[in-house]
């Protein structure tokens, strides 16, 4: 990371749980993956410092996940 952008990501969930009993619940969850999507620019060209592309970034982004939602549900008994 000396020659590019640290790369920043957030996860994040919400859940809720429903009690059937006192050691049984059915649990109901919402997570989202790259929460933000923020873009990961690629590290700048510094292969030559003569070439009329050094230190500038060529590449769009070096990450290609996009944000990721998912529903998911769990018994717990």
């Amino acid at each position: 990371w000396v020659r590019q952008d640290g790369y920043n990501n957030m996860d994040a969930s919400i859940l809720k749980n429903f009690r059937f009993t006192e050691g049984s619940y059915f649990q109901l969850r919402f997570e989202t993956f790259n929460t933000l999507n923020h873009p990961v620019f690629a590290a700048p060209a510094v292969s030559s410092a003569t070439s009329s592309t050094f230190g500038l970034i060529t590449a769009v982004t070096a990450n290609s996940q996009p944000r990721q939602i998912q529903i998911g549900g769990r018994i717990v008994f």
